[in-house]
């Protein structure tokens, strides 16, 4: 008489197996906006395999009264993400709503006295609002407990105005004149199609197809001297088409700000531990890649379209990198340090 044996791709669950599926799951609900298997994988020291048995597991097992899954894996910013279905997340993931709207919201408090934080004010007190009494007293010091400082951030408080026109074309699609100053007070008027507008380094810029040469161009929210949305003769508003192809990652890639220039490859030697350590932790450039040279030096390299924000830049690294190359943005570099040098060698009365 043959003895059944039992397939050996049916393993035979464990203690230890049943502790870490109680793990996961117990995991997730202090994670309401999800967990990485990568870190899961970590923590629980697993192979990938295993932890996409034990996945498949918990969404088998673990259904609601419909048979749905209450456990999803899903693709955030490049990962797999494992995180509780919707319809399974706890009252806690409402405060953590909050929490994440609120730290975001105070990393734009430059726009402090403008139609943009007038919005954000009435989405915090309705997203409050929804909240259980006892989510709501959690956050009762939240302006303490999350607090975010904008560095050298520009004052839009006297262009609220301004701002409030911006927004209002920017979603009729409605074409504007622009009285725009020149930096040294200078201007021009444009009649612009508005496209975006763009928030950069505490500074707020508009986006838009000028006619003046048919171009997409930059206006600095702060430089505008006026903007009047434009009406056609028989007083309707002068609308325009949103352009389809239209993308504004493609007016700010390569550059290394704003101010826009020839595409130009970079090479800057970093001259100590710190300023390497300090630099691999952050993204200068989408292109910057670190190369380590025969004599242990560490070169970053760029390709950038338009140095003189980068000129800036370097200067304020100054004494711990040293452009290689363009020979022009070196010599720029060299012209400057050497008229700080004579300026601060002088003796000041």
């Amino acid at each position: 008489m043959a003895v059944k044996t039992r397939p050996k791709d049916r393993r035979k669950p464990t203690y230890g197996a049943a502790t870490r599926l109680a793990r996961i799951v117990y995991g997730l609900f202090e994670r309401p906006y999800g967990w990485s298997l990568e870190q899961i994988a970590l923590e629980l020291g697993v192979v990938e395999r295993t932890l996409q048995r034990y996945v498949h597991a918990c969404q088998k097992e673990l259904v609601d009264a419909s048979g749905n899954p209450l456990i999803e894996v899903e693709e955030h910013g490049g990962r797999r993400v494992l995180r509780l279905a919707s319809r399974a997340r706890p009252p806690e993931a409402g405060a953590w709503a909050a929490v994440s709207f609120f730290f975001t919201w105070s990393m734009i408090r430059h726009l402090e006295g403008t139609v943009l934080e007038q919005g954000m004010d009435v989405l915090w007190e309705k997203m409050l609002k929804t909240l259980p009494v006892a989510q709501r007293s959690r956050l009762r010091d939240i302006d303490r407990k999350f607090f975010a400082m904008t560095f050298a951030a520009k004052d839009y408080r006297s262009h609220d105005e301004t701002i409030g026109t911006l927004v209002r074309t920017l979603i009729d699609q409605q074409r504007l004149r622009i009285d725009y100053a020149g930096l040294m007070g200078e201007g021009k008027v444009h009649e612009v199609e508005p496209y975006t507008l763009l928030g950069y380094r505490g500074g707020l810029y508009l986006l838009g197809r000028s006619d003046r040469g048919k171009n997409v161009i930059w206006f600095a929210v702060e430089r505008i001297r006026s903007a009047t949305p434009v009406r056609r003769e028989d007083g309707k508003p002068a609308l325009f088409p949103y352009p389809a192809a239209f993308k504004p990652q493609r007016y700010t890639e390569g550059m290394f700000g704003v101010v826009e220039g020839p595409e130009t490859a970079v090479e800057i030697l970093i001259l100590n531990e710190q300023t390497e350590a300090y630099l691999r932790q952050r993204t200068v450039h989408p292109s910057q890649k670190f190369t380590r040279r025969r004599d242990g030096g560490l070169v970053l390299t760029m390709k950038v379209r338009g140095t003189a924000e980068l000129a800036n830049w370097v200067m304020s690294m100054s004494p711990w990198v040293e452009v290689l190359r363009p020979a022009e943005l070196r010599a720029e570099i060299a012209a400057r340090v050497a008229a700080a040098a004579r300026r601060y060698g002088s003796r000041r009365r």
